[in-house]
């Protein structure tokens, strides 16, 4: 690429020809900001190279980094991806990134460096002296990594920023994560207390086949197959806002369909029969939502009652603290227990990576085999004796 030099007041500029996304050519003339010949002289020469080597970016308006970042949002990621998805994103730009950066003079997007992201990382899992308010966990800070380097991958593609500060970070290291979970016991002690509760079919279900909370609570009776003995899971029912999405798992792993165990559709069975006479009993005040857990007139449990409900029947019977998405845990870890592979439960769960699984559950799978190695020490202890 050429480039000439030119003199404008006090200040030499750069002409280069460029051209725009129509293919069409022009002239662009970027200031050097440079008093002596030389100067502007070297300044041409190493922004010929940057372009050359696609690395040159051509000066913008003052554009801060909120700004960008708010664009990004709702002009960029927001039809990609799916609404429950993207208000996630909305939450953490909203309330941490963008106050944390209006907060200390905006900095401008082309002056952005991975020091300002690498102290927002630490600020933000620092304990606020003023609240005493415990910090982000590595974890979520991980989430709001992805959003910013994603947004400022963006920028690099859109040729704003010559780099992406945020690939040259330090992200806090995460610590290792042991679910919650009950025995074989206390879940049955568990169903004896929910009986009769609104919530009993979720739990019931949910802690025999290790289903999400919104597997749960969107499982629907055209999902029962009675007759092949499966059970189906194909639908969530998820909060959005003070909204409720209906729709398909995030993963394809997700959407999976299981055998129907004989007990489960024991239950079914009588829970549809229930159902039928609460249809006849509210008249054409029944809520056909079709949905297999539901309150007795046929709409649906919200997600914030369940979770109430649930730890309240636990305070009040004097069972351990666990969330209802433990009882998910807790039937993955039975099954690890009793010599079931972590593959064969990645598929039961339908997690989208064996990564997910093994991570989740690889202290309980090593404890499920000292017996092995204490059997392999044995026989060769023996042997040794023989000898």
């Amino acid at each position: 690429m050429k480039g000439s030099l030119q003199k404008r007041n006090k200040f030499w500029y750069i002409i280069v020809e460029t051209k725009d996304e129509s293919g069409k050519r022009k002239q662009k003339w970027i200031n050097t900001k440079c008093e002596k010949k030389s100067d502007a002289e070297k300044f041409l020469r190493e922004t010929l190279t940057k372009m050359d080597n696609n690395s040159f970016v051509l000066p913008q308006r003052k554009l801060t980094f909120t700004d960008f970042i708010l664009d990004w949002l709702h002009n960029v990621i927001k039809s990609k991806v799916e609404e429950t998805t993207w208000e996630g994103y909305e939450m953490i730009v909203i309330k941490h990134i963008v106050p944390y950066f209006k907060n200390r003079n905006d900095i401008l997007l082309q002056e952005l460096q991975p020091i300002h992201l690498q102290k927002y990382y630490e600020t933000k899992q620092q304990v606020d002296q003023a609240t005493e308010k415990k910090g982000l966990s590595a974890k979520t800070l991980r989430r709001h990594h992805a959003n910013i380097k994603s947004a400022l991958d963006f920028a690099v593609r859109m040729n704003l920023i010559p780099f992406n500060p945020a690939d040259r970070i330090l992200l806090p290291k995460e610590e290792k994560y042991y679910a919650s979970y009950y025995s074989v016991e206390q879940l049955e002690q568990l169903f004896a207390v929910c009986l009769g509760t609104p919530i009993e079919s979720a739990v019931y279900i949910a802690a025999h086949y290790g289903l999400r909370r919104s597997e749960v609570l969107g499982l629907k009776w055209d999902c029962i197959d009675f007759e092949e003995k499966t059970i189906s899971i194909k639908e969530v029912r998820v909060k959005y806002g003070k909204d409720v999405v209906v729709k398909k798992p995030k993963s394809e792993s997700s959407q999976r369909i299981l055998p129907l165990m004989e007990n489960i559709e024991d239950y079914l069975k009588l829970l549809q029969k229930q159902q039928k006479k609460s249809k006849l009993l509210y008249g054409k005040d029944y809520v056909d939502s079709g949905l297999v857990c539901s309150w007795p007139d046929g709409s649906p449990i919200k997600t914030e009652y369940l979770n109430h409900k649930f730890k309240a029947i636990l305070a009040k019977n004097g069972l351990p603290h666990i969330r209802f998405h433990d009882l998910r845990h807790s039937t993955a870890s039975y099954l690890v227990k009793h010599g079931i592979g972590l593959k064969e439960v990645q598929v039961w769960l339908g997690h989208s990576t064996f990564n997910i699984t093994a991570n989740t559950y690889a202290h309980i799978d090593i404890e499920t085999k000292k017996d092995t190695a204490q059997k392999i020490n044995d026989l060769f202890s023996k042997r040794a004796k023989e000898v």
